[in-house]
């Protein structure tokens, strides 16, 4: 692809205006609670939109419009069951992180259980949170790569560091106004998108529909099954689980609902984005939707590199059908996709070290000063550790969006499992958590090779159900173990 000279002015305006966000709103950190907390005086509205600019990634922004370009609109059936999930976090674990005052959630399950559970609770979240990030840097790498013709280390190395530029000067809130900006840009890329297709599709919308048929358009699956992973009753389960599970026990999405001023703005910063999550989803259902009709029923086909890799289709758009300024648009959107999502990966990361293994176990006692340059380095480290995971799992074949979740279904469950445990008895037994927890991704590692050597080619258990079935072990053994003990958080 050539780049025109309105391309590259769109993606200069782009970078300026992220870096002069990321440092201006960064500046004159004095603390760990200023650079991971923002000093717990965010405005609820831009927490808001930090969540949603994280959660769309661009893992929803590729690989939706690649999955309804196949399919159907099946994968809204998520949200239904991700709003519960949302509205369970803000009654049961919102309220026990904010009473604990804590800065990394694992601290909750140190007053709660000990240092045994929450060391390898902070363990799982650096496993899942390294494969789950990488996978959405290697994605939005070999998008930039296709649209740009450079290689696909140098895009990788090139978006983590931009970054990491303004995550090391920054912190959380050079992440959340920037997560803040960048969600409009890619939003507002996907619009654009939309108003091209239906400008392409004789008829418009009325043609769209018209083209894609009743078919590409559906939304429920109420069929009883617990192989098909698109079924309402799974797909509802698996949202709320999951959601319950990312944006409960995950550092990198919870972070940012502790930095609101208190309990009640934060509740309602994480509600909203459930709600807003359906339109969002839509969008890029409908890219994808569009992009059938114009590939497969107006012409021109697809080049068979394209059409054999779903995550391709709509880069390849962008490169062949969009006017300059609008193609430079897209990338920087993008960009904003990727990126909104890997600031908050190592800014979270780093402020689990720090809080979690560092500040109490490998250097106690020291000065705010010290442990503030301690998270810069971690952030740095994490950040070239992301390259590294980005690059191994390249090698994996098929879509991404399904990848991405699951990635995280070996150990969210038990993540989840124990902070429900936490939350929901008054039993306590710091060592048997840990059985109980690593037992669960084993048991669900064995069930996936046993099901591919045993029954090749059969799906006795969908992967969404894998973060249930995780909860439920975790849960069930860590009461069975635990002895009778009230726990207070002071």
């Amino acid at each position: 692809m050539t780049f025109a000279p309105l391309d590259y002015l769109v993606l200069l305006l782009y970078f300026s205006s992220i870096a002069a966000i990321g440092l201006l709103s960064g500046r004159k950190e004095k603390s760990t609670d200023d650079y991971f907390l923002g000093g717990r005086s965010m405005p609820w509205w831009a927490v808001t939109f930090s969540i949603l600019a994280t959660e769309v990634s661009a893992v929803t922004f590729i690989g939706a419009p690649g999955s309804s370009y196949g399919g159907d609109y099946t994968y809204l059936q998520f949200a239904f069951g991700s709003l519960l999930g949302r509205i369970l976090i803000g009654l049961l674990l919102l309220p026990a992180f904010y009473r604990g005052q804590v800065t990394s959630i694992y601290q909750f399950l140190s007053q709660r259980f000990g240092e045994k559970s929450r060391r390898t609770a902070v363990i799982f979240f650096f496993i899942t949170q390294l494969l789950a990030a990488g996978v959405r840097l290697l994605l939005v790498s070999l998008v930039l790569s296709v649209v740009t013709g450079f290689s696909l280390s140098l895009i990788i190395a090139s978006v983590a560091a931009i970054a990491l530029l303004y995550t090391l000067i920054g912190g959380i809130k050079a992440v959340i106004w920037t997560d803040f900006f960048q969600f409009f840009i890619f939003m507002g890329g996907a619009w654009l998108v939309i108003y091209f297709i239906l400008d392409a599709i004789p008829g418009g919308w009325s043609g769209l529909k018209e083209l894609a048929g009743p078919a590409k358009f559906r939304v429920f699956d109420f069929r009883l099954s617990l192989t098909a992973s698109t079924v309402f009753l799974i797909a509802f389960i698996n949202g709320c689980v999951q959601t319950f599970a990312a944006l409960g026990t995950d550092q990198a999405l919870t972070q940012r609902m502790l930095t609101c001023k208190n309990l009640r703005q934060s509740r309602w910063s994480l509600i909203l984005t459930g709600v807003i999550d359906f339109p969002i989803v839509f969008t890029y259902l409908l890219i994808g939707t569009g992009l059938f009709a114009l590939y497969e029923i107006v012409g021109p086909a697809l080049p068979a590199e394209y059409a054999a890799d779903p995550d391709l289709i709509f880069p390849h758009f962008i490169v062949t059908v969009l006017p300059p300024g609008v193609r430079g648009l897209l990338i920087a959107s993008i960009f904003a996709a990727a990126m909104s999502s890997l600031d908050s990966s190592i800014n979270a990361l780093s402020s689990s070290a720090v809080m979690d293994i560092y500040r109490p176990f490998i250097r106690p006692g020291k000065t705010e000063k010290h442990y503030l340059a301690a998270s810069r380095v971690f952030v740095a480290v994490f950040c070239l550790l992301l390259i590294g995971a980005a690059l191994g799992l390249e090698k994996i074949p098929g879509g991404k969006l399904w990848l991405g979740f699951k990635v995280t279904g070996f150990t969210y469950g038990a993540m989840l499992g124990i902070f429900l445990l936490g939350v929901l008895t008054k039993k306590s037994n710091d060592r048997m958590n840990i059985y109980a927890m690593v037992t669960s991704p084993l048991l669900l590692v064995a069930f996936t090779l046993g099901e591919h050597f045993l029954f090749p080619g059969t799906t006795l258990l969908a992967w969404p159900w894998y973060v249930v079935v995780g909860t439920a072990w975790t849960f069930f053994w860590g009461w069975f173990f635990a002895r009778k003990q009230v726990i207070s958080i002071q």
